[in-house]
């Protein structure tokens, strides 16, 4: 069920038993790579300098609660490719996106700030969780 009205914000007070039973004490909130099944800091990549990073951030569809996440980059900027395949006619540099509820997007992510920095929901109980990690550029 979609909670979301035409502008695809959520309004909290039509969800109040879903956002009950949506407490860290009951959902552990993860970044997971779908490659290595690893999530949140177990997750440590590795870049160079100067790399561009194509990286596809997928909020899951079985989610049992969907919701929208505000993904944060530190330390570098991306662009958004594309919305579910579908490509962004209006490139602009991010250090954030907001994931909406069972979508995909592809960021191409300028490593160029060397240093160790994290990615994380901005949304404080999913970030309290653990729902981060940790990348670094080398050069």
């Amino acid at each position: 069920m979609n909670h979301a009205d035409e502008s695809g914000l959520e309004w909290e007070d039509v969800m109040q038993m879903m956002n009950f039973g949506s407490s860290n004490n009951v959902i552990d909130w993860k970044i997971t790579d779908t490659k290595t099944g690893l999530s949140n800091m177990k997750i440590q990549y590795k870049w160079k300098i100067d790399d561009k990073v194509k990286i596809r951030i997928t909020n899951d569809k079985n989610f049992p609660h969907p919701m929208q996440h505000p993904i944060h980059l530190h330390g570098q900027r991306f662009l958004v490719l594309s919305t579910d395949g579908v490509p962004n006619e209006n490139l602009v540099w991010k250090d954030a996106v907001l994931v909406l509820t069972r979508k995909s997007f592809d960021i191409l992510v300028d490593m160029t700030n060397p240093g160790k920095w994290i990615t994380h929901c901005h949304i404080a109980e999913h970030l309290s969780d653990g729902m981060m990690f940790e990348f670094e550029v080398e050069g």
